[in-house]
Order: C-alpha cells, then structure tokens, then sequence
C-alpha cells in the first residue's frame, strides 16, 4: 500500500478573503529570513524541548499503511474494514510519517480503540512554513477527493480523521473539498496550528466542518509552547491549538459550528508532541477515544 514517489506540487488558490493581504506582507521574506527566525524562535528551553519530543517516536513495523498525498491522485484503495482512522501530521514531519502514526496508533490502543490506522503523508519537508500551509492545502483538497471515491465506491466505512499541527490544516480542507458529498464519523485535530478564527461560523474552514463531518474536536493546550508562541510569532495569527476559537474579531460572527467543539487538555498535555504519548501518563487520547462515541 505504500508508496514513496514524491509528486509534484500543484498550487490550491486561497479563497479566504483575508488570506492573500497577510501573505502579501509576510512573503516578503526570503526562506532564508524564514529559517533564521525558526531558529531563534527554537533556541529557547522550552522550544528545543519540545522539538527533540517532536523527533522521539517508536519505530513503525516496516510498509505502514499510507495514503501519499504528495501525489495528484492518490492510489485508490478499496476500502474492506468496517473503521479506519486516518492520520495527518505535521510540518517537517513526512520523513517520520510512519513512526508518529504508529506512535498514535499505539496510544489509541492504550486507551481502547483497537481499528487500524493509515497515515496521510504530506509534502511538509520544506523550511518556508507559509509554502507548507500551502502544501497542506493541496494535500486537504487530494484527500477530500480520495475520500470521495473511496466512500461512494463502498459507503459501509466509517472513517475517523485525526490532524496534528499542521495537519489539521490537512483535515480541515479535505472537509471543505467534500462539501457534504461524504460525512464523516470525527475529525479531531491535536495542537492545531491554523488561525483561531478559521473555524467560526464565517471562517474558511466553516462549511466543511458543518457539512462534512458528524462532530469536530479541537484538542488544546495551553502549554503547547510550538502552537501558543513560534506559530504566533511566525504568522501574525494566534494558532487554534493554544486558546481555542477566537469568533469575536471584526470579521466574525461570534460563533462557531454546533458541531464543533473546543477541547481544554491543558492538564494533561504538556507540549506540542505530548498530545499522543504511548506507554506515559500524560496525552489525551483517553478523551479523544470517549469522543469517538
């Protein structure tokens, strides 16, 4: 199932009003400027701490279940169990794929949910963040295209996304290209590293969470110094992942989704790679399996 052959990038247009008026100011940078304030931004305590997390997963068994979405059209499957649960990682973290999804495979093990889970493999390996979130919405529109004609060729699936930092940018497009065509179970993003209004009632993201998904979890915490800081700093936006939804700006509506729901997991999730912890006491996959009811 697996396949590793990089597919080109193909550009998805921003249809958020607000959106080129931020990247027109901020892509006046070099990648090079990029990569400096990275690694600023990444040479206090607290933020090497949480990047050596972010690089601290098990191995996963060899020809892990894979989605490639580096490609324009994915490889058709066929879907033939009764649940999968599909997980989209995060920026910088398509090398270990394999290993962060089995890492969460493990933890939703732990805390009782036993179906298989595929990773969605992005191209995220690029140190220009805004040509990341770029990517990550070409990777949400290509899988909301595979998730439409693998669930009209067989509709007995139930499917489950879980988006991590930047992948819930990932997930939250795929629900916007599906436009209600398919309905899925849950969509749970862990330390969301998207703009905090995206998901109000006149966000981007609004339609694909009321149309195309039975309920939406945003898992935050407010210790998740890489959401609540460096996405802050480096965007000019505070990240979902930190706060939560922020609907009371000038070009919102006040209110987000009914299905959508705001998770505080600030107790037990230390840092941004902390959210899914196998075989430690801290996470929050216990909550994220109750929610799967």
């Amino acid at each position: 199932m697996r396949n590793d052959t990089k597919g080109e990038d193909v550009t998805v247009t921003d249809s958020n009003s607000n959106e080129p008026t931020r990247r027109r100011v901020l892509r006046v940078t070099s990648a090079a400027t990029v990569g400096a304030v990275g690694l600023a931004a990444g040479s206090g305590t607290a933020s090497a701490g949480e990047l050596k997390e972010c690089k601290n997963w098990p191995a996963a068994p060899h020809g892990y279940p894979t989605i490639d979405l580096t490609r324009n059209d994915p490889d058709p499957w066929g879907l033939n169990e009764e649940e999968i649960c599909i997980f989209a990682h995060g920026w910088k973290g398509r090398e270990e794929s394999d290993d962060q999804a089995y890492a969460l495979d493990l933890a939703l093990q732990q805390a009782g949910y036993d179906e298989p889970v595929i990773v969605a493999s992005w191209a995220s390996d690029t140190l220009n963040f805004w040509g990341a979130e770029d990517n990550a919405d070409d990777a949400g529109v290509r899988l909301g295209r595979w998730l439409r004609e693998e669930v009209q060729a067989d509709a007995s699936t139930t499917i489950r996304l879980v988006g991590h930092s930047l992948g819930a940018r990932v997930t939250l497009g795929a629900l916007a290209e599906l436009g209600g065509d398919v309905v899925l179970e849950t969509v749970s993003l862990v330390g969301a590293a998207v703009e905090d209004d995206s998901v109000c009632d006149d966000g981007r993201y609004a339609d694909g969470i009321r149309d195309s998904a039975d309920e939406v979890y945003s898992y935050r915490s407010e210790d998740d110094f890489t959401v609540c800081t460096i996405y802050d700093f480096s965007t000019i936006d505070s990240g979902l992942g930190c706060d939560g939804a922020d609907c009371d700006g000038w070009w919102s509506s006040g209110s987000t989704p009914d299905n959508y729901h705001d998770v505080d997991v600030t107790n037990s999730v230390p840092g941004h790679c902390k959210y899914f912890q196998p075989d430690q006491p801290i996470g929050c996959m216990d909550r994220l399996v109750d929610d799967f009811e």
